[in-house]
């Protein structure tokens, strides 16, 4: 049944997963449907051309060489985690990211028990992790990049208008980036849905119908 579940996750393509990015941002519903799917794929290709880049810098080094060559701090916690929110890394500006192990070693013991490791390229979850936050380290430090370029208006008065960036967009890239640095054969989302089972089963089976909704509609 798992496995089942994980073969439909890393089938799902980077299209259907920036609608369920979108799904999960709070302004998702002031984002008309063809401005969303232009968004997606502006995105996409954000991700995967700063991947490009950093390989082109970076070509055989692995993702730790890669962040200690661009001046982030790598630090390791214990676990965090609030109710049925689970945190595995993040990065804080200007140049940190923290993971946490206790987290990350859940989620590879649950990997290793169900035998997933063929449906996830043999990935390495800590390097995922570190790919991701170092795009928004870059992110952090390019002031033309897409994701802080692509915004949408609020609301206007007059000549004034108000402008927000989107989370989605942000997170669609940096997935995307780490899908591409790393190889990988799914996108990075899937482990939205399956960080979560070793911690809270029911809530990573809801999100995991919630995916099932999104991307057959």
């Amino acid at each position: 049944m798992i496995a089942e579940k994980v073969n439909f996750l890393t089938n799902i393509t980077d299209q259907e997963w920036g609608q369920y990015a979108f799904s999960r941002d709070p302004l998702n519903r002031k984002v008309a449907e063809n401005e969303k799917q232009e968004l997606i794929e502006k995105a996409i290709e954000c991700g995967k051309q700063q991947a490009v880049q950093v390989r082109q810098n970076y070509p055989v080094h692995s993702v730790k060489e890669i962040a200690a060559g661009m001046n982030t701090k790598i630090s390791v916690k214990d676990s965090y985690g609030i109710e049925n929110y689970i945190m595995f890394a993040v990065f804080n500006s200007p140049n940190s990211i923290t993971l946490f192990k206790d987290n990350i070693d859940h989620v590879n013991k649950w990997i290793q028990e169900h035998q997933l490791e063929h449906l996830l390229n043999h990935v390495d979850v800590e390097a995922l992790l570190i790919a991701h936050e170092l795009f928004h380290f870059i992110e952090e430090h390019n002031a033309d990049i897409f994701t802080k370029s692509a915004k949408i208006t609020l609301w206007k008065l007059g000549k004034f208008q108000y402008k927000s960036q989107l989370s989605a967009v942000s997170e669609i890239a940096a997935m995307q980036f780490a899908k591409e640095l790393l190889g990988l054969g799914f996108n990075p989302f899937v482990f939205d849905v399956l960080m979560l089972f070793p911690h809270h089963e029911g809530t990573a089976n809801q999100l995991f119908s919630e995916i099932t909704t999104i991307t057959r509609s």
